[in-house]
């Protein structure tokens, strides 16, 4: 799954392109967003031509947050993940820059998506959809083997990913089923919204202090947690990443051999691309010391995942 690798001459201008009629400013979510058409001739070989695309800022507060769902893209693409495509772009006459994201289906194509909350209220009729409290992945396990037990090793690829970038917000509306075909066919969407990760709230000028502590990047890890809890009731609390990959391979031991190959992949070639992202010339670039953070981070955390997936009990 080798995606396409944008290069710093490769910035994407949104100048000119056509709001989508539908959807001009999306709702949903806490950052603000905006749906764009891209023009018929693309004016780069790597996006679709008349496609939806999502023009997604960062917050105020976390200016460069908007490079972690084009980070996450890369390292999808490294590790097999399917992820919507996200590059870098800006709008030029507005100054504004953020991550442009590929939607995952075509405006004219046959499909039919539910979102993860249409699918916890089938099953927890009272689920809390505003802080989702009772999303949780036995629930979620049970939803996927009854729609098609295929889907579980899909949806466990992807919360290893979660453990990989430390995606703390895959909550219930940021996974879905797409029903495509006819008779449609059920897949898991591709693992969308990922701006909530690789340390994106870590304020500039706290980072000398974690790249001068591995002690200090060791504890920011162990401390992380995904969205969703173990059970229903969530007496447990949410699970810790690593809890929840170790967890899932205790339930599906099958699954070990697919895990790990999604880390064998070129992480100096992955920390070479990361090193170019400050000479792309768009307002709010990351600044070098905030890619030796990510990378100090991702380095970590592949480690700690390899140390999970190939442990014997």
């Amino acid at each position: 799954m080798p995606g396409h690798t944008q290069q710093a001459a490769e910035i994407i201008d949104i100048e000119g392109w056509r709001p989508d009629d539908q959807f001009p400013t999306y709702p949903e979510g806490t950052r603000e967003k905006s749906m764009w058409i891209s023009p018929q001739s693309s004016p780069v070989s790597f996006l679709m031509g008349g496609h939806r695309y999502l023009f997604k800022h960062a917050s105020h507060r976390y200016p460069t947050q908007f490079w972690c769902e084009v980070i996450a893209y890369r390292i999808g693409c490294l590790m097999g993940i399917p992820v919507p495509p996200a590059y870098a772009a800006w709008k030029s006459s507005s100054q504004q820059s953020a991550a442009l994201i590929e939607w995952f289906y075509r405006a004219d194509e046959e499909v039919r998506y539910e979102s993860g909350t249409v699918h916890m209220k089938r099953m927890i009729p009272d689920f809390d959809v505003k802080k989702g409290r009772q999303h949780n992945i036995e629930t979620l396990l049970t939803i996927l083997a009854g729609i098609d037990e295929k889907l579980i090793l899909d949806m466990t690829k992807i919360l290893v990913f979660d453990a990989a970038i430390g995606n703390t917000d895959r909550h219930q509306e940021n996974w879905g089923i797409l029903w495509r075909g006819d008779p449609p066919r059920p897949e898991l969407a591709p693992a969308f919204d990922n701006g909530t990760s690789l340390g994106h709230e870590i304020m500039d000028d706290k980072i000398p202090d974690f790249l001068s502590s591995p002690m200090k990047i060791a504890h920011y890890i162990d401390k992380g947690q995904h969205h969703m809890r173990r059970t229903s009731t969530g007496s447990e609390g949410k699970c810790g990443h690593f809890e929840l990959v170790a967890w899932l391979l205790d339930q599906y031991p099958e699954s070990r051999r697919d895990l790990c190959q999604c880390l064998e992949f070129d992480r100096d070639g992955m920390n070479t691309w990361l090193a170019a992202l400050p000479n792309f010339a768009i307002p709010d670039a990351p600044t070098p010391e905030r890619i030796q953070f990510i990378e100090r981070l991702l380095h970590f955390r592949m480690e700690r995942l390899h140390a999970v997936l190939t442990r014997r009990d």
